[in-house]
């Protein structure tokens, strides 16, 4: 099975620089099993249809490479909030 996951982790080290990166906690994660429906690699989208539902994520087109329609995957999601809404 292959793992978005670990893409979306190089992807920050990349944009951030491993020393800003933060992972979020486990309580602000959401892991779910999904297949890849579509892949545009040179654009860096892919649509993953899974259990809770279908979505669009962008990776660094890199990442993408070789994914492929119809490839299960695991798709690690985080969220750490950085402000209140005023």
């Amino acid at each position: 099975m292959k793992t978005l996951a670990l893409a979306s982790l190089i992807a920050l080290t990349a944009l951030f620089g491993s020393a800003s990166v933060q992972m979020a906690s486990a309580a602000e994660t959401h892991t779910m099993d999904g297949e890849v429906t579509k892949v545009d690699a040179k654009r860096g989208w892919v649509d993953i249809k899974t259990p809770e539902g279908r979505m669009k994520v962008h990776f660094p087109p890199p990442a993408l490479e070789n994914v492929k329609v119809g490839d299960s995957i695991t798709l690690e999601l985080g969220m750490k909030k950085i402000s209140s809404a005023k």
